[in-house]
């Protein structure tokens, strides 16, 4: 009997120890970020979805922008640190930034104890439920009548789906993709779908906040997946852990699951194939891929490039071979050292060429 007790009090123990190091990590490396306002938009299914805004320094130059994060992530995404922060240097350049944080993460409303909620969407409910609702939001806030759209990783799938759907109302200007893949074959070698539906339960975020502190100190094989270690900094990784992370739902990773064994895009319940749909965008779109990006490797971005029937699109590997820094991966897209220079030049650059001249946007 007693040694079960011993058995249970050290349990006990080591769970205390990994809650208090999760909180010391989310405490040490938390970073505050304040945009100009906050505004919400309410889904026709009952979401509240946050959407954070950045006004544009100086006179506008553009229609309203708006930022879809990546998989598993939040608004952090394109707004890490002050320098590493797309959001901010489009506005900066004169742009009208807004940031989505799809539903349950963030300020947008997630499963809590007793909240009723539960994690239990799909992608599709981004596509069809959040996206629309935050555009509908941003051009009732600004009195615009379209807005830009840049996508990373799964937020330029989302965008992908909600501009391919012929009941979509809001009228686009230009797209900008960043390691949008349209087909899974290559990251299927790497991630395992099956596995990844058999982890449906797992709320990872907070392992990530108990992990943070020796991140960046050592870079085994599989972290590879998500960044070029000689493009991000062991502070930045260990930031964006704490920061960046948010939980996947249930059917959401059921239904990546689905693409990796399958190789197919395609909704939850296979109403909608999203990739027999590419060829309904005829947006004016970038797409950017990196050479060392496992997950949306230039290959299964160029498919994408290829689907779409916009006459005007183009391609780009950011690579040293395309003269810059460093050959990029996933993440460093965005949070890497050499993105500000590198690579947001290039998103502010397409939305400059596929904007017109606004007036002041309107208070909200």
């Amino acid at each position: 009997m007693s040694t079960v007790l011993l058995a249970l009090g050290a349990v006990i123990a080591s769970l205390g120890i990994l809650v208090y190091a999760g909180f010391l990590a989310a405490r040490y490396f938390f970073v505050p970020r304040y945009p100009d306002e906050i505004h919400f938009a309410s889904t026709t299914d009952g979401w509240r979805i946050a959407l954070t805004r950045y006004r544009p320094q100086g006179a506008p130059t553009s229609d309203p922008v708006l930022l879809v994060h990546g998989l598993g992530a939040n608004r952090y995404n394109f707004d890490l640190t002050d320098d590493l922060s797309l959001a901010r240097y489009l506005a900066q350049r004169g742009c009208d930034v807004w940031l989505i944080e799809l539903r349950g993460r963030g300020h947008s409303m997630r499963p809590r104890l007793f909240s009723g909620l539960r994690y239990d969407w799909s992608f599709d409910e981004y596509v069809e439920k959040d996206l629309p609702a935050a555009a509908d939001t941003i051009l009732r806030a600004t009195g615009a009548g379209r807005l830009h759209l840049v996508g990373f990783s799964t937020g330029a799938l989302a965008a992908y789906a909600w501009l391919s759907d012929p009941h979509r109302k809001v009228e686009v200007a230009s797209l900008v993709s960043i390691a949008g893949p349209a087909t899974f074959k290559r990251a299927g070698g790497y991630v395992s779908g099956r596995l990844l539906r058999n982890l449906r339960w797992l709320r990872h975020r907070f392992l990530m906040r108990v992990l943070a502190p020796v991140a960046g100190h050592f870079h085994p094989l599989r972290i590879h997946l998500i960044y070029n270690p000689e493009n991000t900094s062991g502070q930045i990784q260990r930031r964006a852990m704490v920061n960046l992370i948010a939980n996947f739902a249930r059917d959401e990773l059921l239904q990546y699951g689905d693409w990796l064994v399958n190789d197919t895009f395609r909704s939850l319940d296979h109403r909608r194939d999203y990739r027999a749909e590419l060829p309904r965008i005829a947006v004016p779109t970038l797409f950017l891929a990196g050479p060392r990006d496992i997950l949306a490797p230039p290959d299964a971005v160029k498919d994408s490039f290829e689907a779409i029937s916009s006459p005007d699109k183009r391609f780009q590997i950011c690579s040293r071979a395309q003269k810059l820094s460093v050959n990029y991966g996933h993440f460093d897209l965005l949070i890497g050292s050499h993105a500000p220079t590198e690579i947001y030049p290039q998103v502010g650059d397409w939305i400059r060429a596929h904007a017109e001249r606004v007036a002041e946007p309107v208070d909200a």
